[in-house]
């Protein structure tokens, strides 16, 4: 009776043994499987971008030899360049220049008012659309 059960327990966990290991080689194979095709789409994006970038590339090369602004002599040129902040140039050292705020223009003492103000509004009254005219 005890050799039975025992026989019957070793079956269970052989059956058990095989169908983690079942488990685990269907789960290896999706892993290659998803691992191959993120590779193969991965070699496509690589290949798209390098055919952008080489796109862009000729593209400055045309603007280049087209006399565009993005020429040698425009890029080399480095004077015109705007400076933002406080830093020293052709008028004076940084930090002398005053600011000084604009006041808000004074208000009116009688408001403006229209031929259409709120006061005499009439829905029926269509002479403003210019569709009418």
């Amino acid at each position: 009776m005890v050799s039975d059960e025992i026989r019957r327990l070793k079956a269970r966990m052989d059956g058990l043994v095989r169908e983690q290991a079942d488990r685990r080689a269907l789960l290896d194979r999706q892993g290659q499987e998803i691992q191959a095709r993120s590779q193969e789409y991965m070699t496509k994006q690589v290949k798209a971008a390098e055919r952008y970038v080489q796109h862009r590339r000729e593209l400055g090369r045309r603007e280049r030899e087209a006399g565009g602004w993005a020429t040698e002599k425009a890029l080399g040129d480095k004077s015109t360049e705007m400076k933002f902040g406080p830093q020293e140039d052709d008028f004076g050292p940084a930090g002398t220049e005053s600011f000084t705020p604009r006041q808000p223009p004074p208000a009116d003492p009688q408001p403006r008012r229209g031929r259409h103000s709120r006061d005499d509004f009439d829905e029926d009254d269509l002479s403003n659309r210019s569709w009418l005219r």
